[in-house]
């Protein structure tokens, strides 16, 4: 069977070139297809085809390599266009965070929610249209997934923009098994992901949905027996036997105490935290006690920085032939993306947690509300499972949240100004109105090389 012809737009990234050519190479499904690799970074793409054509010849296999800076040179016949790019991410994410946090609203990770999710929408949105035309164009039947972030407002801009395409949208977190086997093992039925059989996952039922980056566990069950009670105990144990410190994993505490808090205080186990805990007002800082306040720390450029120079060496070492190319490829696994298209173009039984439109899988919340769902996949649709009632407080917070993206979605293809305060004005984060209106202005004049020149008409 022919593979299909996959094109990564953005493979110089730091996460997803090296894990979609080990896909490409190792996957029976996929191997006898074509990668197109697309980037305007020359050097990195010079890695990326180096890394891609030592892992051919050592595969010993007739997948087909194409490379270009201009992705209107290899979209045509795509049966996949995955995106993967960003508009200078790192630097205008450290912006962001560093003016929103002046303005009295802390972003810990700056690329999602709140001004610096807004600022990135307005940022990158404009580019995945341009991306979309040609797409249009040049291979209209192809499915294209969405790894951008702000991914929920990637994927709302697709949905509503371009509604005659194939796209979802998807993120790393909820990569199953991984996600599942996760859950399994804290909950203290299997010791290890080894250990789990179909026997136990087939007693084993999990509901969990919400927005990208804000999705939550709403129940899980062993036997007909809730066992989310156990996983919040893990959570307060680990929290209990934790303090804050000056460090990297001091971040890890407080974002486990965050986490801990919310389970209990919501009755819901957040499955993001690391970005869920952005998304409330709750750990911002304005406790009148301090006594048992849990503040959020603003968002390291050095700390990301830092990971992706470790990755672009690492990229350079497996092309230069440093790192060995068998080590690379024996120590590499799947990509999310990657393992949907190979269930797609096989046929294959396996259901992955995709950001879509809901389509009546949440019984009380619109059919187009842009959700993260448990979704069975084929090449013809990717279609969420039924999911039943999502609880309160759990769908006013997602209102709020996806009110936010539709706004920044609609600002960014309409440079309205008016529209742009009022996504401001919906996220959970903002609570001066003065202050938005401060954050939004210094924000503009920042970031003025990188937005439309509609914006400053």
């Amino acid at each position: 069977m022919k593979g299909p012809k996959v094109v990564l737009i953005g493979a110089g990234s730091a996460f997803f070139g090296r894990q979609t050519i080990w896909s490409m190479v190792s996957k029976p499904a996929l191997c006898n297809g074509t990668l197109a690799l697309v980037d305007p970074d020359t050097k990195k793409l010079g890695w990326l085809q180096k890394i891609a054509r030592r892992s051919i010849e050592a595969r010993k296999i007739p997948l087909k390599l194409e490379v270009s800076t201009d992705r209107k040179k290899v979209l045509k016949g795509a049966d996949f266009v995955t995106l993967a790019f960003a508009n200078a991410g790192v630097e205008l994410r450290g912006v962001d965070a560093r003016i929103s946090t002046r303005h009295g609203m802390i972003m810990c990770s700056a690329d999602t929610i709140g001004p610096g999710g807004i600022m990135r929408t307005l940022r990158e949105v404009p580019h995945q249209n341009k991306i979309l035309k040609d797409v249009e164009k040049l291979c209209p039947n192809a499915w294209v997934i969405n790894w951008v972030n702000p991914t929920s407002a990637m994927g709302i801009a697709m949905m509503r923009h371009f509604p005659r395409l194939k796209s979802m949208a998807i993120c790393d977190g909820p990569h199953n098994p991984r996600f599942d086997n996760d859950l399994i093992v804290r909950a203290g039925l299997a010791k290890s992901a080894e250990e789990i059989s179909d026997a136990l996952r087939s007693r084993i039922r999990i509901r969990s949905s919400g927005v990208n980056h804000f999705n939550w566990l709403v129940e899980m069950t062993y036997n007909g027996r809730d066992v989310t009670e156990r996983i919040k105990q893990k959570l307060r144990d680990e929290s209990q036997s934790m303090h804050v410190a000056k460090s990297e994993k001091g971040k890890i505490e407080l974002t486990n105490m965050v986490a801990t808090q919310l389970a209990d205080s919501v009755g819901y186990i957040p499955m993001c935290v690391w970005h869920t805990q952005e998304y409330l007002p709750y750990f911002q800082g304005h406790d009148v006690s301090k006594t048992v306040a849990l503040t959020i720390r603003q968002w390291s450029v050095k700390t990301r920085r830092q990971w992706m120079n470790e990755c672009w060496t690492d990229m350079r070492n497996i092309a230069s032939g440093k790192r060995p190319i068998n080590d690379f490829l024996d120590k590499t696994s799947a990509d999310h993306a990657s393992d949907i298209i190979e269930a797609m173009w096989a046929g294959l039984p396996k259901r992955f947690y995709i950001n879509v439109a809901n389509r009546s899988a949440v019984s009380n919340m619109t059919d187009d509300a842009f959700l993260e769902l448990l979704c069975d996949v084929n090449m013809n649709d990717v279609k969420p499972l039924p999911f039943g009632s999502m609880p309160r407080p759990l769908t006013g917070y997602m209102q709020r949240v996806l009110d936010e993206h539709e706004l920044a979605v609609e600002a960014a293809v309409t440079y309205n100004r008016k529209t742009l305060r009022q996504a401001f004005l919906a996220s959970m984060v903002a609570v001066s109105i003065p202050d938005v209106d401060a954050c939004i202005a210094e924000m503009l004049a920042a970031e003025k090389k990188y937005l439309p020149a509609a914006w400053y008409r």
